[in-house]
């Protein structure tokens, strides 16, 4: 019974560590390994942003609210977007945390917060 608990409390703390590292990625540390160029993330961001289908939801590439909020000009912190896009929102947006690597939610969110209307450089 004391192995069962301990292997119990084992997996506790490794689901606790996996979650904390997917869901509360720094953007700081997130950016040490991230390309520098901010011209190659927005451009890696948008096509991530096109190939995992998040224009279905956040439509015109994210400058409008669809189905989901406009993600142009959100007043949401770089913590809370890492962390909405590793874990997602039960109900309402799926979890990408596995599927992408830092870099790539890196570029997602300098994608994001790269948005402007359209038309506008």
């Amino acid at each position: 019974m004391t192995k069962k608990r301990a292997g119990a409390g084992s997996t506790v703390l490794l689901a606790a560590i996996v979650c904390g590292c997917l869901g509360g990625t720094s953007p700081v540390r997130a950016a040490e390994t991230a390309p520098a160029d901010p011209a190659a993330q927005i451009a890696r961001g948008k096509t991530l942003f096109i190939s995992y289908g998040c224009g279905w939801c956040h439509e015109g590439g994210g400058r409008k609210a669809g189905r989901c909020p406009q993600l142009m000009g959100t007043e949401r912190d770089d913590n809370f977007i890492l962390s909405r896009i590793a874990a997602g929102s039960p109900g309402k947006m799926p979890a990408f945390g596995e599927g992408l690597t830092a870099e790539d939610m890196q570029a997602l969110l300098v994608y994001i917060r790269s948005l402007k209307p359209e038309g506008n450089p």
